[in-house]
């Protein structure tokens, strides 16, 4: 019965490497083609030291040096990866000497540990407690400090670890029984069961893992097609899309829109190059999203050198006290650009009405904007 058990315990260890270096490979596969992304080439790190921890530990669990040392610590450092992962993959800042500590007390334990060692509930309890601290601490990240648009891969990611942490405490609370000693059957049961969740635990972390890059790739894929890229501001297709929607809810009431020109632009790159008329066009939407624009409104790069603001519900008076004071603050405003500056200023075309079609708005300021540059430039015309 005991060999037919350890037996069981070796086959269940070597199937544990084989899903480990094969997911570690999978990984590691697929950060060589998705090279930008960081929190993958972490994480199949971490799926690397878990697969040399199962080596380093072997499987009759004989407390030498290299399964109480060196597998233990192996184990700590790809919990330490997979947080360190998930806090770059969300974006948080995360300070990476708490995690270093944690590694650094944990090999402590079990030096001290190894010179004299404790009851087997003891050591046991030690390593749930550990486990338990790393899961909880991937919890908290996962599902209070992600954005909106990871949270179903991040919340999968957070239930995985939610399991690990029962079971951690479900295999602690068997180990601390009194009669556990006794009962060498229900001890084999118990590593055993360890195994086979390590085993399930490391297929749903690589599944979770997956789902979280998937909904990162979607969401930056997006992003660039519906983001200007020198500017940071919505595009014109995603504008448009945007700007219908929420004139939609604005049915009945005024709404209004800027279109901006930056005058002379062609000089200013004749002058200073792309790069200078970059650093103006940029220059241009850092001022204006600074001059404390309203919450609601939609900025954008319409194209080229034009800008358009949308106003959803704000009146004719305000809409043109807006443009004025914009276009007197880029005047006022130049651009920097290899130690110099750059002056320019810009024309503006003020549209209201209460038609809901965003179209009409945009048509209607392009013909105020047109009337603005043949009257001289830099100044502001209404429809």
């Amino acid at each position: 019965m005991d060999g037919t058990a350890n037996l069981d315990v070796h086959t269940l260890g070597i199937i544990g490497l084989a899903v480990g270096a094969t997911i570690a490979l999978s990984f590691t596969l697929l950060s060589m083609v998705l090279r930008g992304m960081l929190a993958l080439h972490i994480w199949a790190g971490a799926f690397w030291l878990l697969t040399l921890a199962g080596l380093a530990e072997g499987y009759d669990e004989n407390g030498s040096f290299l399964s109480a040392i060196v597998g233990s610590v192996l184990i700590a450092a790809a919990n330490g990866a997979m947080l360190g992962g998930i806090a770059i993959h969300i974006k948080y800042p995360l300070r990476w000497r708490w995690p270093a500590m944690l590694i650094a007390l944990f090999l402590a334990i079990q030096v001290a540990f190894f010179i004299a060692p404790p009851p087997q509930a003891v050591e046991a309890t030690v390593f749930g407690v550990k486990s338990i601290i790393w899961d909880v601490w991937m919890i908290w990240l996962l599902l209070f400090r992600a954005p909106r648009e990871l949270k179903t891969g991040c919340a999968f990611t957070a239930l995985v670890f939610v399991i690990d942490t029962f079971f951690y405490l479900a295999r602690a609370a068997i180990s601390l029984h009194p009669e556990m000693a006794s009962h060498a059957m229900l001890a084999s049961i118990l590593t055993t069961s360890n195994y086979l969740f390590g085993i399930l635990c490391t297929f749903l972390l690589s599944t979770g893992f997956t789902l979280m890059l998937a909904q990162r790739l979607v969401h930056d894929l997006r992003c660039a097609a519906e983001i200007d890229g020198l500017t940071g501001l919505l595009n014109r297709t995603a504008v448009v899309r945007e700007s219908n929607r929420r004139l939609a809810t604005t049915r009945g009431r005024t709404n209004s829109a800027l279109l901006f020109d930056l005058d002379n632009f062609k000089a200013v790159n004749d002058s200073w190059g792309h790069a200078g008329g970059d650093a103006v066009l940029k220059h241009f939407a850092e001022t204006v999203r600074a001059s404390g624009i309203p919450e609601h409104a939609l900025f954008s790069r319409y194209g080229g050198e034009e800008f358009l603001l949308l106003l959803p519900g704000a009146s004719p008076n305000t809409a043109s006290s807006l443009a004025e004071s914009l276009r007197t603050r880029i005047e006022s405003a130049p651009a920097p650009y290899s130690g110099e500056w750059i002056a320019f200023t810009t024309s503006v075309g003020v549209c209201s009405s209460t038609d809901p079609e965003v179209h009409v708005l945009i048509q209607a300021a392009d013909e105020a904007l047109y009337r603005a540059k043949n009257a001289g430039r830099n100044r502001v015309e209404v429809a």
